[in-house]
């Protein structure tokens, strides 16, 4: 068991830091920080969406879901909305933000984080994918 949570911790930083420099761990903030916000308002969403769907038409209920879903939408367009106007920002300032704060990094950036998080291509094991047995024609042993 314990060696099972240190291979994990050690897997994760791999994942996440390995061979990283200073611009590279902005980008990486940057990039969980979106992530995390965007997962957040969904979640919001979501739940506050069946909260509201729950409600039974009473109003102390469904005013608190309704701004509740209201902000989680409006995080999401301010978060997207800063990713285009912050670069934009700093380059007026004078500050080079191409290494970090460049919105198709920040999207390639998360695209490669979920695909080390949930998409672990090392441990798939692509022949049981090659040996799956085929229906048959007439489905009549069945």
């Amino acid at each position: 068991m314990i060696i099972e949570t240190a291979y994990a911790i050690e897997t994760w930083a791999a994942i996440l830091w390995d061979n990283m420099e200073f611009w590279d761990f902005v980008l990486l903030a940057i990039s969980m920080f979106v992530l995390s916000a965007w997962i957040f308002s969904i979640l919001f969403i979501l739940w506050w969406g069946l909260l509201l769907i729950l409600s039974g038409g009473k109003d102390d209920k469904i005013k608190p879901a309704i701004n509740t879903i209201r902000y989680a939408v409006i995080g999401i367009i301010v978060t997207v909305f800063t990713i285009f106007v912050f670069p934009i920002l700093w380059r007026l300032l004078g500050l080079d933000v191409e290494k970090y704060a460049e919105p198709k990094k920040i999207f390639q950036k998360i695209e490669e984080i979920g695909t080390k998080i949930f998409w672990n291509s090392s441990s798939f094991n692509w022949t049981d994918v090659n040996n799956v047995d085929t229906l048959p024609s007439d489905f009549s042993d069945l």
